[in-house]
């Protein structure tokens, strides 16, 4: 960008005596003036010398304009840094002040206030792209539905929804029944399974249930974002297994290792563990089952195709329980939101146990596994590697993101983890401003899916018993 200096000097005339930072030292060129007389040879010396002393004082001035112009723009340039700065200035400032509302409403109880509601809406926050000042802020996405995958770390994703949810006063989706966890599951989700709330729209869905896409864009508001959590196949199967009593179901409780004698022959059990799963099954594709795979021996990899083609474009994000941080960066970007909503209780919510560890199986059950789920194993490859192409599409700095992330949520656990009665403000990042985290906060990281569930389902009964709109009455 040329300074206002070069800009002059592009437009002097051709015989202006130029500046000394153009010529590159002091000689001052030889001028070719015309005269109509002659003029005696003091009188011309006395002439000369007044011209060459005027000269140099002009050229003085040139070369202190140009200087001083250029000094301008120096303080221009520094200015603009100056504005941007104080833009990202004011960006953090507002994320400090959003993120000591939601701990101040959190433990004044005052989360479905107006004022509070409104304060939310107007300072809203997070994307990396507002963090940076890159791009125009991204504005924050409010609505989610989240599929609930067993033993697949939902529990924990869920709690981070439940706590968003329950902090901007939004409208869950909940059972007839308080502290149900299920919508319908392993069924279908109808009206009749729901508690009936007089709200115009639902905004979150975080309860155990089996995705219709037709029903769930029906149900929830216009511009829900949808997401899911997959685990590897194998891993997640050998926790529900032992999470349910499989083996003592199907009495197997006494062998050294009960899962490596399932997967040695897993149709063989198959009748049994379906009888209570309709169209499903717990030893067989119930991850894909969860999100909307309707598994008989006639569908083949068409449908298979056509299947995970819909949830691609129905899931803008599928998180993945091995890179859960990750994932839970990626979400927040999805959503425009901050660290501050995505900090998560590092305790497991349902700590697995396994009292028979052993964990070495032969190539043959592991094939058998593969044979069996074969339709889970798909869709975890797939979305895997969406996830991976999602992080390298975001750009050379996620990973210190990432571990920016990573860092507060430890520090905030820890301090979490004592016993707190003063506020503490954890310091900002590239990515985030200053968290102000207040001692109730903690409890709600804490909070087991029941107390949170009895929570939201007394404050959802407050907003009124009534009918449903018309446009909820029917699913």
């Amino acid at each position: 960008m040329s300074t206002n200096h070069e800009d002059k000097e592009a437009h002097l005339p051709h015989n202006t005596v130029p500046t000394a930072s153009s010529l590159g030292d002091s000689r001052v060129p030889t001028l070719d003036f015309p005269c109509k007389k002659k003029i005696g040879t003091a009188s011309t010396g006395l002439l000369i010398f007044a011209f060459i002393f005027i000269l140099l004082c002009h050229n003085i001035g040139i070369v202190r304009h140009g200087t001083t112009t250029g000094s301008s723009s120096v303080d221009t340039n520094l200015r603009m840094v100056d504005a941007v700065q104080d833009d990202l200035d004011a960006r953090v400032t507002n994320e400090r002040t959003e993120d000591a509302i939601v701990s101040e409403a959190a433990t004044d109880n005052i989360h479905t206030e107006k004022e509070y509601l409104e304060h939310r809406e107007t300072n809203a926050h997070g994307g990396h792209a507002a963090a940076t000042g890159s791009k125009p802020p991204c504005k924050m996405k409010k609505s989610i539905a989240f599929l609930k995958v067993h033993k697949a770390g939902s529990e924990t994703t869920a709690s981070i929804l439940k706590r968003f949810g329950y902090e901007h006063g939004l409208n869950f989706v909940l059972p007839k029944r308080c502290g149900n966890s299920k919508l319908g599951f392993p069924g279908d989700i109808t009206d009749d399974k729901l508690m009936k709330q007089n709200v115009d729209e639902y905004n979150i869905l975080v309860h155990h249930t089996v995705y219709d896409r037709v029903k769930f864009h029906k149900l929830m508001a216009p511009d829900t974002q949808f997401i899911a959590i997959l685990r590897e196949p194998l891993s997640h199967f050998k926790s529900l297994f032992f999470y349910i009593d499989m083996d003592k179901k199907i009495g197997l409780e006494d062998e050294e290792n009960p899962l490596g004698r399932f997967l040695d022959n897993p149709w063989r059990y198959e009748r049994s563990m379906r009888e209570n799963m309709r169209s499903g099954s717990l030893t067989k594709n119930l991850q894909s089952f969860v999100l909307g795979w309707k598994d008989n021996d006639n569908k083949g990899s068409e449908e298979l195709r056509k299947y995970i083609s819909q949830l691609d474009s129905d899931f803008p994000l599928i998180l993945i329980l091995e890179y859960f941080d990750a994932s839970l960066v990626l979400l927040r970007r999805l959503m425009c939101w901050s660290f501050y909503n995505i900090l998560y209780d590092r305790q497991p919510k349902h700590k697995q146990v396994y009292l028979k560890p052993v964990s070495v199986y032969t190539e043959q059950q592991l094939q058998n596994h593969r044979n069996m789920s074969w339709v889970d194993y798909q869709l975890y490859d797939h979305f895997n590697r969406s996830l991976w192409s999602k992080i390298q599409a975001a750009g050379p700095d996620f990973q210190d993101e990432l571990e920016a992330f990573q860092q507060l949520n430890h520090n905030v656990n820890s301090y979490c983890a004592g016993k707190n009665t003063e506020k503490k403000t954890f310091p900002g990042s590239k990515w985030n401003g200053p968290v102000d985290i207040e001692p109730q906060f903690c409890q709600d990281l804490k909070r087991t899916r029941v107390k949170w569930d009895l929570e939201i389902c007394n404050r959802a009964r407050g907003n009124g018993k009534s009918e449903m709109r018309k446009k909820k009455q029917t699913l």
